[in-house]
């Protein structure tokens, strides 16, 4: 879309949002909302949400792109300790806090700013699982770029809590896994533990196979471990669980990469429990029994090395693993 159009788009939704009445939920704040914002920033926000539904039609690039700026406003405007696609810290409340209306102004700002400096090339968007890549078309790949979840890094899930709650599409961290967490490669413990994975039953995936050795001695290692640790983290089938499922994408993604092509995954270890996880190794192993061959890892920079309070002191890395396509 052109600048212009989004320009008064915006200008549109600003208009309405500030000559609308006062809105409130229907029902009691979800404690998330209500420790995360003051009432007045979030009488603002729904009212630029309520703005841009009003004044724009759903699935147009207008609708879209305020719909996303919006989003974007929600953590600069929170009281609680927030960052970026990080968890909310109600605990640690902010020393400055942004006004929806103002940050919403500097999202579309940089946006259009976004569109002047770098005009997009045609591209297609579509929502799929990459364990299936059932949208994509055989050998119709030239290259993929991708970095999947570390294991035991991140719960991605929760990760946009705040986000999902403004919008109505969960009330609490128990609606996760039914809204979002069931759809994300199985990388975190709380997404083992939610499913109760069984160790045996994960580790009988045939794809498996070329790292099963060591993948069950480490898993072991991780149960053993479990019952002594007062957290009783479900680390062993996690770790199982999330190399099925990259298992599956190395599968899916021999199928749409044409031979000769290229697969450039960012990736980073992993040591729950204090147990090193050779992800680079075993992904190594996994694409190349699904039909690529090792062109080179780049390690990037270092990890576990910045903070004095890490639960374990076992080195790890994060790099660029490069893959080729075998083929004719």
């Amino acid at each position: 879309m052109d600048r212009a159009s989004l320009t008064a788009a915006a200008a549109r939704v600003a208009i309405a949002a500030k000559g609308m009445p006062p809105t409130r939920a229907k029902h009691p704040e979800p404690a998330l909302l209500a420790s995360a914002f003051s009432a007045e920033a979030l009488c603002d926000l729904r009212r630029l949400l309520h703005a841009i539904e009003r004044t724009t039609e759903r699935g147009t690039d207008e609708h879209e792109l305020l719909w996303l700026a919006l989003v974007a406003t929600l953590r600069p405007c929170s009281r609680a300790g927030t960052a970026p696609w990080q968890y909310v810290l109600p605990r640690r409340p902010k020393a400055r806090v942004a006004s929806p209306a103002d940050r919403f102004a500097h999202q579309i700002a940089t946006i259009l700013e976004d569109i002047r400096t770098f005009p997009a090339p045609p591209a297609r968007l579509m929502r799929g699982d990459a364990r299936e890549c059932a949208e994509l078309q055989s050998d119709s790949v030239d290259l993929v770029l991708t970095s999947p979840p570390y294991p035991n890094n991140y719960d991605y899930a929760d990760a946009t809590r705040l986000e999902q709650t403004f919008l109505g599409e969960v009330n609490g961290w128990g609606d996760l896994q039914a809204a979002s967490r069931r759809f994300l490669v199985r990388a975190c413990s709380q997404h083992a533990s939610t499913e109760r994975l069984q160790l045996e039953e994960v580790l009988a995936d045939v794809r498996l196979g070329p790292i099963r050795e060591g993948l069950v001695a480490a898993c072991e290692r991780l149960d053993r471990l479990r019952r002594v640790r007062s957290g009783r983290k479900a680390y062993h089938t996690m770790i199982a669980a999330y190399f099925s499922d990259m298992a599956r994408v190395w599968t899916a993604l021999a199928r749409v990469v044409r031979p000769g092509g290229h697969a450039l995954f960012v990736i980073g270890d992993s040591a729950p429990y204090g147990v090193h996880i050779p992800v680079e190794e075993w992904m190594r192993e996994l694409a190349g029994a699904a039909g690529f061959s090792f062109v080179g890892f780049s390690e990037v920079r270092k990890r576990n090395v910045k903070w004095k309070n890490r639960k374990h002191r076992v080195p790890l890395k994060e790099g660029e693993l490069l893959l080729r396509r075998r083929g004719a």
